[in-house]
């Protein structure tokens, strides 16, 4: 599988190991988030991955209720959905502050934030319950430092935050244009896709990107950007 960085003007991150996730693999949820710390090479502590394997159960128990992931089961979000979290965790400079919009079920946000203790992470969803989950997520599983917003993305205040994400709810062209605005001059637009994309702003550099796979081999793409 391809791994690449395109070096720019924004700052050098700090991660540019190759991923060898490329094989379709069938093992049970502490197997599978196993070899996801394996691959994205982050140490994950007994106490670190239970609260992973637990925010994936109550996800599936709060879905059965109401819409909230795609998702049929905890082996599926831990071998379809952790991965993206995984990698948003290698993309984020330390002790960022980090908004995603559009946040839904809490992926890759709530994930991400278990693996990274050390950011401070804002949540957007302007839907009533999932903001009700996010909430509920947020304090269950002692998440300090996160805040959950019910408001949408067009009411937030401009230049507030180190890092944007967001996935599955904006083109990559609206969700680049959309985070750069909420970005301080410098920091990063991540932007989440199936396949490389790249930019046509010349304004643009892409900082960092990366190629890899989902336990079900489907293509991923991380790309993160900023201002020039």
């Amino acid at each position: 599988m391809a791994h690449y960085v395109h070096p720019g003007a924004c700052p050098a991150m700090p991660w540019e190991a190759a991923l060898a996730y490329t094989r379709p693999v069938h093992l049970d949820e502490e197997a599978c988030l196993a070899r996801l710390a394996h691959e994205w090479e982050l140490p994950l502590a007994a106490e670190m991955a239970a609260r992973l394997l637990s925010f994936a159960r109550r996800l599936m128990e709060w879905n059965a209720r109401i819409n909230l992931t795609g998702a049929a089961s905890v082996a599926e979000v831990v071998g379809e959905h952790l991965v993206d979290s995984f990698a948003m965790a290698r993309m984020v400079p330390a002790g960022s502050s980090v908004i995603e919009v559009g946040a839904g079920g809490g992926l890759p946000g709530l994930p991400f934030r278990i693996l990274r203790p050390d950011v401070r992470l804002t949540l957007v969803e302007p839907r009533a319950k999932k903001v009700a989950f996010l909430r509920t997520a947020t304090r269950e599983f002692g998440l300090v430092g996160t805040e959950v917003l019910r408001t949408r993305s067009d009411a937030l205040d401009p230049g507030r935050f180190d890092v944007s994400a967001s996935r599955a709810t904006f083109t990559p062209e609206e969700w680049l244009t959309l985070g750069l605005r909420l970005v301080r001059p410098g920091g990063l637009v991540l932007v989440f896709a199936g396949n490389a994309w790249t930019p046509g702003i010349s304004s643009v550099s892409t900082a960092s990107a990366v190629s890899y796979k989902t336990a079900a081999g489907r293509s991923r793409w991380l790309g993160a950007f900023c201002s020039t």
